[in-house]
Formats: structure tokens, C-alpha cells, sequence
């Protein structure tokens, strides 16, 4: 039998639909296997656990389904030990079972560092000090000497504190700052749209406090930005205390907020370049920056 008429052979045929049918079919368990190992189509939502004690929520039938990972901890003043400070997926996101859920966790303390030295410097150096430190600044106070921006006094819970001492990461310190006169202006710094980390250090290197704080959405570090701010005044008194609006800018109405404030604080600007020769000479003295 020649090999042409092999092919047309009814046995040849046979075989060859048996092969095509077997592969089909392992092609089809393949399948079906996968889907099984995959969970196929069965989805899951992502439970909302930030704010929650992280010991209640690993007890909870709620989280059964996902594998929990804690990816850092910070302290936090003010806020229990093993709460959930932010979590990834978000709420209410759809994942498959087993889909691990990344958590910060409020730590029980501080980490200790040394208060550095900020007396007999510049209340930008003593800031950037206190910022590299890992701690924060409380108010700054000014008080009429004959040197002008100096630090005389760091106090920390209304007592002086030495350079060098220990302390807890994240505390609050405030300044005493000398100054020639406590009616004198600065220039207030371009902290519309900053995150609300950059926004304080910029208030505070300006001789500025920082105020009450409104939050919209949720409050994210390198997400929450400051869409307006009270008082508006393109220069402000020293040691004033500046309040923020700040919106998480994921959210769709942070910029229409950014553009709105923008545009109510246009018409000030103006106003006040045209007086600005007027009032030049009047003030002089109390509107000329500090630093």
C-alpha cells in the first residue's frame, strides 16, 4: 500500500479524528483545571479595616478570604497602638481569594532621637533641624530683642529642652523667636496645592503657625493638598496662624476647589498690585520679610 493510500484509508482517518478529539479534550481538563486552581469568576470585595484595631480585625470573619501584611508601622500621637492607618486594596475593591491586603499599623511609640540644637540660629535652619530630627514644630512665639530672627528658646510641653536630649520621633516643639518688632509682616509662602507635609514646613519657615485643619476625603500623606487657606492675605503678620482646607487630590473635586480659590484670589492680587505704590511708603516698616 502506497502512502497516498494510506492516507485515505479508513484506519488512517480513525486515528487521526481519535487525536484530534484526545487533544480537544485535554485541552478542555486543562481548562477546567485552571479554573478550579484560580478560583475562576469568584471575586471577592476588599473590607474596609482601616481605623481598626488590627487584633479585631485578624478575629474577624471579615478579612477570612485575604491574606493581612503589615508593611510599616508609625507613630502616631493621639492614636491606639495596632490601629490601621491606611490599607491597599482599597475598600470596596474586587480581588480574588487569598489576595493579600498591605497595612500601616500605628505603632506603640516614637523611635527616640536627640533634640538637636536650635537656640542662636535662624528660625529656617532651626526648623530644618527640628525636620530632620523627625520632629515637628508647635508655635512659634516672638518676643522684641536687638538680634531679628533668632531663636533664644526651644521648649518642648512648656519647658526648655537641652540639645541632645532624648526623644520620641513626631513630637512638637516650639520656638522662641527675637525679633526688632512684633508687628512685622512676611510674605506669605505659595503653599496652595502642596501636599500638607510641605505646606507646614514652608508656614513655618516663614514665621507662620499652622492653624485649625478642615480634611476632605481621606487624609493621606503625599495625597492630602491644601486647595485654600485662611487668612488669604498675600502678606500676613508673624507668628500668625494660617488654617488649611486640604482635599486628597484622588478625589474629582480638588481640583475644581484649587481652580475656585485661585480665581476668588485673583481679584485681590490685583487690588492690591494697584495700591501697592500708594502703601509702599506706609508700609515700609511693617510689611518688608523678616528672613
Amino acid at each position: 500500500m502506497t502512502f497516498k493510500e494510506f492516507v485515505k484509508s479508513k484506519t488512517f482517518v480513525k486515528h487521526l479524528v481519535l487525536i484530534i478529539l484526545s487533544f480537544l479534550l485535554l485541552i478542555f481538563i486543562i481548562s477546567l483545571l485552571l479554573k478550579v486552581y484560580t478560583r475562576h469568576g469568584q471575586e471577592y470585595i476588599v473590607p474596609k479595616i482601616e481605623g481598626k484595631l488590627l487584633q479585631n480585625v485578624e478575629n474577624s470573619d471579615d478579612v477570612d478570604n485575604f491574606d493581612i501584611v503589615v508593611i510599616d508601622s508609625i507613630y502616631k500621637e493621639g492614636v491606639a497602638y495596632g490601629t490601621i492607618l491606611s490599607q491597599d486594596p482599597a475598600p470596596g475593591s474586587r480581588v480574588k481569594s487569598g489576595r493579600k491586603i498591605y497595612i500601616t499599623i500605628a505603632s506603640f511609640s516614637g523611635e527616640i532621637v536627640q533634640m538637636p540644637n536650635c537656640k542662636d540660629k535662624s528660625l529656617k535652619s532651626s526648623v530644618q533641624a527640628l525636620i530632620d530630627a523627625g520632629l515637628r514644630v508647635g508655635t512659634i512665639m516672638y518676643r522684641v530683642g536687638e538680634i531679628s530672627n533668632i531663636v533664644v528658646e526651644q521648649r518642648y510641653k512648656g519647658t526648655t529642652i537641652q540639645a541632645g536630649k532624648d526623644i520620641q520621633s513626631g513630637q512638637a516643639i516650639d520656638l522662641v523667636v527675637e525679633v526688632s518688632s512684633t508687628t512685622a509682616s512676611v510674605k506669605m509662602p505659595d503653599i496652595l496645592g502642596k501636599t500638607e507635609q510641605d505646606a507646614e514646613v514652608l508656614l513655618w519657615k516663614a514665621g507662620l503657625n499652622v492653624g485649625k485643619k478642615n480634611y476632605e476625603g481621606k487624609e493621606e500623606q503625599g495625597h492630602t493638598r491644601v486647595v485654600s487657606f485662611s487668612p488669604s492675605s498675600r502678606n500676613v503678620m508673624i507668628g500668625t496662624s494660617i488654617s488649611l482646607n486640604l482635599v486628597n487630590d484622588s478625589q474629582a473635586k480638588y481640583k475644581q476647589e484649587l481652580d475656585q480659590f485661585k480665581e476668588s484670589n485673583a481679584e485681590v492680587e490685583v487690588q492690591d498690585s494697584t495700591n501697592a505704590g500708594d502703601n509702599q511708603e506706609n508700609n515700609k516698616t511693617d510689611d518688608q520679610s523678616l528672613w
